[in-house]
């Protein structure tokens, strides 16, 4: 099977925190690019490539294991059926299941779990190949929802960002001001970017849900019918689809899922910091291969609050935390300087998988 590289941080966000940067292998080569540091190693950023960091093969690719969330998913069923269509014309072959000729989109969706039940004749009614038939079938790939975080996100998250932070000054020294947004729809806009930034991830848990379910659930009963080795790869397998579906109704506009449920809930329940650094010297935020975070602390500061931290650039950072009154319109925009900007950088650095992304070389003094 071909490899097919995928974002799971959109280099279009990641764009933010190009630089003028240097490798740690060709260290008299600059570059336009971003400072890596794996999380295990926070002594020297290594310039990379925008387009070559926080990327993992097939990270969204729906192959023929995870066909069983096709009813959830109209559009990837679709292009299944469609491919498979397109495979029995190019080799002149029939399928049928039952007596019954597979042609049309519907019935190649409706009988695709039977598959292995198939049989096969070519356009002169002799017996084809099943093996060769069934197999090929079997290895088609959905990449539907790569191509729509590319047309979805790639194309407007600029537009986004532009039109949430516009409204701010880029600078009004220390301190704070309150600001109300004149229309829901570039805080609209912003709370579904964070949701699909948060629900594309793969280390998404959904607020530890899916552990629950895999660890509890899923992983007892499939340890009943084999050995452990098997039961966590029908566990993680399970879990994955579960991610995917996830995924879709995100990119696909459902009301039931969890990007409709955190708009809903963000508009009714959350309330907006915007922190800005306040000048060059007070340093500069960080992201990560985990984006967005959210801290649920025992004991927590009054510069890094429990809720949501969403560093936007390496000059703005979104908060959303519990609102104690006024609108989801009202926002506290807040300047920060280096004491905060370390602090909320922690954040940020503890809500790491395994990187974190810079426009410094060294961290000393925003860490």
């Amino acid at each position: 099977m071909a490899k097919r590289n995928q974002h799971y941080v959109p280099r279009v966000y990641t764009k933010a925190w190009e630089t003028q940067v240097s490798s740690l292998k060709e260290p008299q080569k600059v570059f336009n690019g971003v400072y890596y540091y794996e999380k295990t190693n926070l002594v020297t950023g290594d310039g990379r490539n925008k387009g070559s960091i926080l990327t993992t093969d097939h990270t969204y690719t729906i192959d023929f294991n995870y066909t069983f969330i096709l009813p959830q998913c109209p559009e990837i069923r679709k292009e299944f059926a469609d491919g498979i269509k397109l495979l029995l014309q190019e080799r002149q072959i029939i399928a049928r299941y039952k007596g019954k000729s597979i042609t049309s989109r519907n019935s190649i969706s409706t009988n695709l779990p039977f598959l292995d039940e198939w049989d096969f004749i070519d356009y002169q009614g002799r017996v084809a190949s099943k093996k060769s038939a069934v197999n090929a079938i079997k290895e088609i790939r959905s990449y539907c929802l790569e191509d729509k975080f590319s047309a979805y996100m790639e194309s407007r998250w600029e537009d986004t960002l532009k039109a949430f932070l516009s409204p701010f000054p880029s600078s009004v020294g220390k301190g704070q001001i309150d600001f109300t947004f004149s229309t829901q729809k570039p805080i609209k806009d912003m709370l579904d970017m964070t949701a699909l930034m948060m629900c594309r991830n793969p280390s998404f848990d959904l607020f530890g849900l899916y552990s629950f379910v895999g660890n509890k659930l899923l992983n007892p009963v499939f340890s009943q019918w084999g050995n452990a080795d098997e039961a966590q790869k029908a566990t993680e397998q399970m879990i994955r689809g579960l991610w995917l579906t996830e995924i879709y109704r995100g990119l696909f506009n459902h009301k039931n899922g969890f990007t409709s449920e955190f708009l809903s809930q963000g508009l009714t329940n959350l309330g907006i910091i915007i922190f800005r650094i306040a000048t060059e010297t007070d340093g500069s935020f960080i992201t990560s291969d985990n984006p967005v975070v959210f801290q649920k602390m025992c004991v927590t500061t009054n510069r890094c609050p429990n809720g949501i931290y969403f560093p936007l650039t390496p000059q703005f950072l979104l908060f959303l935390g519990k609102r104690t009154e006024g609108t989801i319109n009202d926002v506290i925009f807040r300047t920060v300087g280096n004491n905060d900007v370390r602090e909320i950088n922690r954040v940020i650095l503890n809500g790491a998988q395994k990187a974190i992304v810079s426009t410094n070389k060294h961290l000393g003094y925003i860490l």
